[in-house]
């Protein structure tokens, strides 16, 4: 595989993914600083080319791939501005309720509202995820209440699936409402729990709702603009 930067063309215009997939590529993206940095990366060099790397495991098939790890073997270094915005976490423990109101998803995050994207990601690449979002969650019931640290977030996630876990439902992918890999398929809850759970975690912090919270529109924005200082 040529991995010379220099005979990898760059695309001009607007850049082709916005979003990542599904599946991610095959590729480990564990906060906004890998999301950023794959788009860049997919980017540059196209997706067939991403895949076909990404493929390769070598003598650890099972090993997670980082995105550190593709742009090492590309030999190409992230321009600043592409991750300059990112902010440190603010963890949040967090409740999505389906619009139907069938169920409702409780979890924590460092990355909301973004957690919640995860649950209509599909190879519709360019689509937007606002009016998807708010498609398959209540914008206004859905919430995320604020939390000091990583630590806390977890102990207050695991508290309110103790103490509600007697309302647990199966999970919406069952039923074709969201894909597999979003992940979190345990913590679902029937939706006659959701005043209760919103009352327990109102006491450990602030909430704000979904559709308050929204922000596929202006990451689309700063991708045009940095696709627009690129050329």
């Amino acid at each position: 595989m040529n991995t010379d930067p220099k005979s990898t063309p760059v695309s001009s215009g607007l850049p082709d993914f916005i979003s990542l997939p599904e599946d991610n590529f095959g590729v480990l993206v564990e906060n906004e600083m890998d999301e950023r940095r794959l788009l860049w990366l997919v980017n540059r060099i196209g997706e067939i080319k991403l895949r076909k790397s990404a493929a390769k495991r070598g003598q650890y098939p099972d090993s997670p791939l980082f995105v550190s790890t593709l742009l090492r073997r590309f030999r190409l270094k992230v321009p600043t501005h592409v991750y300059a915005e990112v902010r440190a976490p603010l963890y949040r423990v967090y409740v999505l309720v389906l619009l139907d109101g069938s169920a409702v998803k409780v979890g924590m995050t460092g990355d909301w509202p973004r957690r919640a994207y995860d649950f209509v990601r599909s190879v519709k690449y360019r689509e937007n995820l606002d009016k998807a979002v708010i498609a398959l969650f209540d914008g206004e019931k859905s919430m995320a209440f604020d939390a000091s640290s990583q630590s806390a977030a977890h102990a207050i996630e695991k508290e309110i699936k103790s103490i509600f876990a007697s309302h647990g439902v199966e999970s919406p992918y069952q039923r074709g409402l969201i894909n597999y890999g979003c992940g979190g398929h345990t913590e679902w809850f029937e939706c006659e729990a959701y005043a209760q759970i919103v009352e327990h975690l109102s006491r450990n912090g602030t909430g704000i709702s979904l559709h308050a919270s929204l922000t596929w529109k202006d990451h689309m924005r700063s991708l045009d603009a940095a696709a627009a200082r690129k050329n």
